[in-house]
């Protein structure tokens, strides 16, 4: 299997940019936003669980079998929910009352989330279900997709995730790639939108290697079990892999003079994925 590089030579000052390392400021502000408008604008972007007093399964972030889960919770602007969407992934529909969050789960389940404290680092949630009640706190990490059509972890953005029932074409094969390719246009727009200065790829699937100015596909022998485990077997994911790897061997534009590499990189998947 071929080698496959897209790396692109950027001059010095791109290097002073934000890169892909862990939050430095992790400063908490303590004032609530009480108007309903603000609140539900912050609450719009996924949240990733730091701590849990009496956590329910679902609350624990662990690794299955290679599979990295990770507990978090993303709220969309058209009012959809999506619980653990780097975990055993829960979809619903939302309401907010007040300092209340009513939540209707697709699988029939209800839960009550109060919500204790918001502002733009932290969300502190009670959540009630099942007769169950659990504290909850977020750390945010300052993502905003204004146009729910275009959040990643949309059902149909996300689908590309879901492992299929059954063997598929080599069609639908390289659909499932572009739309892996797609799902990280929208994940790094998002991250541009809401102002952040860092990004995780922690518990996704993915079969990238993430460079400041570069972008490399995943060996065989080194892919994320989580992105095989999106496709019907492994035989199959390594031919999604084997089509991303002949996708990146062509030539794309690079804008030199954007120095954010979140916007960077959004915009050269974008050309690979009208490419494919």
């Amino acid at each position: 299997m071929r080698n496959s590089l897209l790396f692109f030579i950027l001059s010095s000052f791109f290097f002073n940019c934000t890169s892909p390392t862990p939050r430095a400021n992790k400063k908490l502000v303590s004032e609530i936003v009480p108007a309903e408008k603000d609140t539900f604008h912050l609450l719009c972007q996924y949240w990733q669980l730091d701590d849990a007093d009496n956590p329910t399964p679902k609350d624990i972030s662990f690794s299955d079998n290679g599979i990295q889960l990770q507990s978090g919770i993303t709220f969309m602007t058209d009012s959809i929910v999506l619980e653990n969407p780097r975990g055993e992934m829960t979809y619903g529909k939302f309401k907010i009352n007040g300092n209340t969050i009513n939540v209707n789960f697709d699988n029939g389940t209800n839960a009550v989330y109060k919500i204790g404290k918001i502002n733009k680092e932290d969300l502190l949630l009670k959540r009630t279900e099942n007769k169950k009640s659990s504290e909850l706190t977020y750390k945010a990490t300052h993502t905003y997709w204004p146009d729910a059509g275009k959040d990643p972890f949309s059902k149909q953005n996300y689908q590309w995730a879901i492992k299929p029932k059954k063997s598929e074409t080599a069609a639908e094969i390289k659909n499932r790639a572009k739309q892996c390719v797609q799902f990280y246009v929208y994940y790094f727009d998002g991250f541009v939108a809401g102002g952040a200065t860092t990004v995780s790829f922690d518990a996704l699937p993915n079969c990238f290697n993430w460079y400041v100015g570069g972008i490399t596909i995943q060996s065989e022998k080194k892919l994320d079990k989580k992105w095989i485990n999106s496709f019907y077997s492994k035989e199959e994911a390594f031919q999604a892999r084997q089509m991303l790897e002949d996708a990146l061997m062509k030539k794309y534009d690079w804008d030199t003079t954007q120095t954010n590499w979140l916007k960077q990189t959004a915009l050269v998947l974008q050309q690979i994925h009208d490419g494919m």
